[in-house]
């Protein structure tokens, strides 16, 4: 049962990636949150098969997906978001907090340690962005069914997991230091929401495309 928990965060992508491919309308070349998909299969997967081989450390995986992700999704807000101010904003906000991930790792943490600092401030970000999303949608309402959205139910997706796993990440560094007992109970509870991020995801794909075009 435990493995299964831990698998959470690797086979629901999975699992995603194999319906995007099979299912033609899924624009998955250039689609962002698919790619940000991948990106979890493959960082998971990584993290999950080197725990498996009894690697030590793996935590610099999840400094890499971090970064990989927050640029990933940053394409995506920027598509979905349509205020041109905002659309230079988080170009401006990427720059920043690349330059935050260097000087994060060169000051306060490692490749060797759990990155509760760039996840925490990737999660704060990522959730502002969700909430203008939802602003823009009340304040601007539109005459098809928001719901039947393939861009509303990837962003509700987004703020789920990343609200939902926020204090996980901000203070699990700490926990680990602190050599806190069941602490991988706590993971298990993130890669549950994960999995439930992954149901919005599918729901998303299933929907008929956006009007909004993505670029790369």
């Amino acid at each position: 049962m435990r493995f299964v928990f831990n698998a959470l965060d690797t086979f629901p992508p999975l699992l995603l990636l194999g319906y995007a491919f099979v299912r033609a309308r899924v624009a998955w070349r250039t689609d962002w949150v698919f790619w940000f998909v991948v990106a979890q299969c493959v960082f998971n997967g990584l993290a999950t098969t080197t725990q498996l081989m009894g690697t030590t450390n793996n935590l610099y995986l999840y400094h890499i997906n971090c970064v990989v992700s927050f640029v990933l999704l940053s394409g995506f807000f920027r598509q979905v978001l349509r205020p041109v101010r905002l659309k230079q904003a988080i170009g401006w906000v990427l720059l920043l907090f690349l330059t935050f991930f260097v000087i994060n790792l060169l000051y306060w943490e490692n490749i060797s340690t759990f990155n509760s600092n760039t996840l925490g401030l990737a999660s704060l970000i990522l959730i502002v962005y969700c909430l203008l999303y939802y602003l823009d949608k009340l304040t601007h309402p539109a005459t098809d069914n928001i719901t039947k959205s393939t861009h509303f139910w990837y962003v509700t997706g987004l703020f789920t997991y990343y609200v939902s796993s926020f204090f996980i990440f901000v203070t699990y560094r700490t926990l680990t230091q602190q050599q806190i007992s069941n602490l991988g109970f706590l993971w298990r509870i993130h890669n549950v929401v994960f999995l439930i991020m992954c149901g919005y995801f599918l729901i998303g794909m299933i929907c008929k495309p956006s009007q909004e075009k993505y670029k790369l």
